[in-house]
């Protein structure tokens, strides 16, 4: 007897639901056979055999509850009393109960966010940050079905809100070919991986659990173990991972140790933000107009990058019309285009032709003043880059740093500079998650007479998205948004692993020369890039692209232009008939070395 109290009492805490259920068979069924029993046994000459009692007897009561003998002997009426009603408390009511339980219960898991999914070629993001919903909501512009799944120890009701909110700030419409399931668990457990099929996923997006630069080597060191994790668990996708990683060694860690030792050199990406928007923002400052460029570019939204295998850019610039081939490396055409589909479309015949003019010997920067005010992570990327392109393009960018916002420090730190041509103000990254970009917003304030004194460009960085219109109307010439360029980059990559080469190689100053230099995009006044002439009109997208590439022997790739502040990337169809004519203003969008 104490054995079957000690089974019972183990069942009962690992399943009592089916516990439940059994009880309740087990009850009914001795009910139905022990009336009919007792039904034949009084009344043997109403029922031909205990086989025909069984059926007319405790069977027919329980099932119509609405059946009483009245022809019976007395035992049979009280008999058949006491089992309609007490079937209907433990048949129907404990059949009805249970089973609502049990949709409850699904409906619950639901709700919260447990329980096996069942899904293929998802794009798994692990952990929650506030780079999060900027990856999610790039989704929204990818041309094909994307099923992004969420797994973090955040509240479900809480991201999903959020979730909701973003998109419906995006565009409600828009929403119909993204499908975002929240899940709430444990990212360090097999089983919550399990549950959201990461065998089954073509992407694995590993974010840094928290936003807090306070405790670089704890999140860091969190973020290992969850891909030390992950490349333990088997995949019949052989996704591409990508990791945020705050540290330099982090980065060199994942290479070196995880990467290369489980041979995913190409499919797990470790990726810095500090360093990859340090570069952007060198570039913004250097050439403000690409930062316009690089927001289409790395997004879903307009036209992006893909890959083909190389091959020869003359040709294939003669023969699309629909997309423009950038450069060769390591095997790898990249291309822009507005579309995947659109890398086929040719022309009926190929242009043999080109207009020819006179592009380069350009002077491609003067001498800059730079004034930065505050201070983070990226901040010696900036300088680095900024030092490299001095070396690269043989000018001269002064660079002065101003730690505090007061009033007696700016004055002090500005007094004695005779002209300021840039004002950068950086985000510190070192503070709570709720006071973000609080000082930028009070710097911004403060330098605005400075700015107008020497007609300084105003260059701000933001943190949080939601920051972004209060910080309008200040004569802001360029903001940058780093959670949400971050955010497209891994988008991007989370689609086209071979990406990551692009971005960095675009993003890079050097000072190498010839097939070793490195390719970059720059905005170049018109005056410049046409050796002090402004061109006669060109008649299409087309022709300006291949009359400029082709006259350069291939040195210049033009991908867009800027014109009285407006940024335009080509895309489409390049040879629709347009007249495409500069001022002396305007920028010329150009990729080379």
């Amino acid at each position: 007897m104490n054995s079957f109290k000690r089974w019972l009492s183990i069942k009962k805490h690992k399943n009592a639901r089916l516990i439940l259920l059994i009880g309740i068979i087990v009850f009914n069924l001795l009910l139905w056979l022990v009336s009919s029993l007792i039904a034949f046994l009084s009344s043997p000459g109403s029922y031909g055999n205990a086989v025909e009692a069984l059926w007319r007897t405790g069977i027919t009561w329980m099932l119509d509850p609405g059946f009483y003998d009245p022809d019976g002997n007395v035992v049979v009426k009280v008999l058949s009393i006491t089992v309609i009603i007490t079937s209907m408390i433990s048949f129907s009511g404990g059949i009805i109960a249970y089973v609502a339980n049990t949709f409850s219960s699904i409906v619950e898991k639901s709700e919260k966010g447990s329980g096996k999914l069942y899904i293929y070629d998802h794009i798994l993001i692990l952990n929650w940050n506030s780079k999060a919903l900027e990856l999610i909501a790039d989704y929204l512009y990818d041309e094909d079905v994307t099923n992004v799944v969420v797994l973090s120890s955040c509240e479900k009701l809480e991201v999903e809100k959020l979730v909701k909110r973003k998109l419906y700030d995006m565009g409600k419409d828009k929403a119909g070919h993204l499908n975002v399931i929240v899940r709430q668990g444990d990212v360090f457990s097999k089983s919550d991986l399990s549950d959201v099929c990461i065998d089954k996923a073509s992407s694995i997006i590993i974010l840094s659990p928290s936003d807090d630069n306070r405790e670089i080597d704890a999140l860091d060191m969190s973020v290992i173990k969850n891909l030390m994790l992950v490349v333990n668990c088997e995949s019949s996708k052989d996704p591409v991972i990508i990791v945020e990683a705050k540290k330099e060694e982090t980065v060199e860690l994942v290479k070196e140790k995880i990467a290369k030792n489980t041979n995913r050199i190409d499919r797990i990406i470790p990726i810095q933000p500090d360093e990859m928007m340090g570069r952007l923002i060198a570039q913004t400052i250097i050439y403000p107009e690409v930062n316009s460029a690089y927001q289409e570019l790395f997004s879903f939204k307009g036209a992006e990058f893909y890959i083909a295998p190389e091959g020869s850019i003359g040709d294939y610039m003669k023969e699309n019309n629909y997309s423009i081939p950038l450069f060769n490396r390591n095997g790898v055409m990249y291309i822009l285009s507005d579309s995947e589909k659109n890398l086929q479309v040719k022309r009926p015949i190929p242009i043999s032709d080109y207009r020819k003019v006179e592009v380069g010997e350009y002077q491609t920067y003067r001498e800059k003043n730079i004034i930065v005010f505050g201070q983070n992570s990226k901040l010696k990327y900036i300088e680095d880059s900024i030092r490299l392109f001095e070396k690269d393009s043989n000018s001269k960018v002064n660079i002065t740093l101003v730690g505090a916002n007061d009033a007696d420090t700016i004055n002090k730190s500005v007094k004695d500079i005779k002209k300021i041509d840039s004002i950068l103000i950086l985000s510190d990254d070192n503070i709570s998650k709720e006071d973000y970009d609080s000082d930028v917003l009070l710097t911004l304030l403060m330098i605005q007479d400075i700015a107008k004194l020497h007609h300084a460009d105003i260059i701000i960085e933001l943190l949080d998205p939601k920051n972004y219109d209060i910080a309008q109307n200040y004569n802001i010439r360029n903001t940058i948004i780093s959670n949400k360029y971050v955010s497209r980059i891994m988008t991007q990559l989370s689609k086209s692993s071979k990406l990551y080469n692009l971005f960095i190689e675009l993003l890079t100053y050097d000072d190498n020369e010839g097939e070793d230099a490195t390719y970059e995009l720059y905005s170049f006044d018109v005056i410049d890039f046409f050796k002090g002439k402004n061109p006669e009109p060109f008649n299409s997208a087309s022709e300006l692209i291949n009359s400029c590439y082709f006259s350069s022997s291939g040195e210049y790739t033009v991908i867009g232009y800027v014109s009285k502040g407006i940024t335009r990337i080509f895309k489409g169809d390049l040879d629709t008939p347009e007249e495409i004519a500069f001022s002396l203003e305007d920028k010329v969008l150009v990729v080379c070395k």
